[in-house]
C-alpha cells in the first residue's frame, strides 16, 4: 500500500529534520569568526526551510 502524498511529504521532512539535528551534533572544526559562522548557518537553515516549505506545498497540491 502506498503511503499519501501528505504522509509522504511530512516523511522527507521528518528525515530533513533528523539531518539537522545530526548536523548539529557532529563535531566542529575550529571555530571560526561569529560573523563568518553566523552567515553561513542562515543560508542553511534558510535552505532547509525552502526545502520544506517545497515539501508541504507539493503535499498540499497532490
Amino acid at each position: 500500500m502506498s503511503a499519501s502524498p501528505f504522509d509522504q511529504a511530512l516523511d522527507r521532512c521528518e528525515r530533513a529534520l533528523l539531518r539537522i539535528e545530526r548536523a548539529a551534533a557532529a563535531p566542529r572544526p575550529a571555530p571560526a569568526p561569529l560573523l563568518v559562522r553566523d552567515d553561513r548557518l542562515r543560508a542553511e537553515v534558510a535552505q532547509v526551510v525552502a526545502e520544506l516549505d517545497e515539501i508541504l506545498r507539493k503535499a498540499a497540491h497532490a
